[in-house]
């Protein structure tokens, strides 16, 4: 079960969440969806809210039963001994935010801009990329991880790790990788090692990639196999913003956009290959 509740929320943004939960009230949605849509779906709320407010609660099988993420809010998750509770502001810190008036709101949202605007250009973002055994994220695993950091519109690092399989690795994705169990077993690291390298690579930065709820539903899994906290990065997804913003094809993934802006792909489906080509076709569409 999935409960959203939002304020100024925007007609676009009403539009997508309607697709997949009721609205049972003004702000308020409910339904039942799988984690991948619920990836999807917080996703557009965070790119797409801007001024108003969300909180999405929804069941897991974690000793509370539930978990919760909230976007521009005052109130802030906060993790206690493995329980995860929310840290209000200070009565004062809450009266002078009442008493800020309209002017003194959109000054804030300026500067706010202006220094996510900079922070962005010296830190940059990160492409993410992976690839697995298969697409259930709850039984089917990782196998490589891949991130490349732009600065500049540049590649300024990257990183690649191959991940060892428990339960072998399929013949189709053998066929479609070239990823075998043997080059695992001799090349790959542990999941949990994996895992803290690509997360400390990462940092804090804006991570983007195509179809990113699916990589954020097979990274979240890993992180709670590996008593890891779970991503919080603000993200970007190109296939979203290429169904936005180009209406003269009929193929979204990946690589038939990458021949519809004409980018060179040097290797198809392996995850270094794949954020670079990602990185290429994000930026075409800035362009746009």
């Amino acid at each position: 079960m999935v409960v959203v509740t939002l304020t100024d929320c925007p007609p676009k943004l009403r539009g997508d969440l309607t697709k997949w939960l009721m609205e049972i009230n003004t702000g308020v949605y409910v339904g039942k969806v799988s984690a991948r849509i619920r990836e999807m779906l917080w996703t557009r709320i965070c790119e797409h809210l801007s001024q108003g407010r969300a909180t999405m609660v929804y069941s897991t099988n974690n000793e509370q039963g539930m978990e919760f993420c909230v976007h521009n809010s005052s109130w802030k998750p906060v993790d206690f001994d493995g329980l995860q509770l929310v840290m209000r502001p200070e009565q004062a810190r809450r009266e002078t935010k009442a008493r800020a008036s309209r002017a003194e709101v959109q000054q804030m949202l300026i500067k706010k801009k202006q220094s996510q605007t900079y922070k962005e250009r010296q830190e940059g973002y990160v492409v993410i990329d992976l690839e697995t055994t298969g697409l259930n994220s709850s039984s089917d695993e990782i196998i490589e991880l891949a991130a490349i950091r732009i600065i500049n519109h540049k590649i300024a690092d990257q990183l690649e790790i191959l991940v060892k399989a428990e339960k072998g690795v399929p013949k189709v994705i053998t066929e479609l990788t070239g990823i075998t169990e043997e080059i695992l077993e001799e090349k790959g690291m542990v999941l949990s090692s994996a895992i803290e390298k690509f997360c400390e690579f990462i940092g804090q930065s804006t991570i983007v990639g195509h179809n990113i709820a699916f990589d954020r539903s097979f990274l979240k899994e890993a992180c709670r196999k590996t008593n890891r906290m779970n991503l919080k990065n603000p993200a970007k997804d190109t296939l979203d913003l290429a169904r936005r913003r180009i209406d003269d094809i009929d193929d979204y993934k990946l690589h038939a956009l990458a021949d519809y802006f004409q980018i060179k792909v040097e290797e198809e489906h392996r995850a270094l290959s794949d954020c670079i080509t990602t990185f290429q076709v994000f930026e075409k569409l800035n362009e746009i």
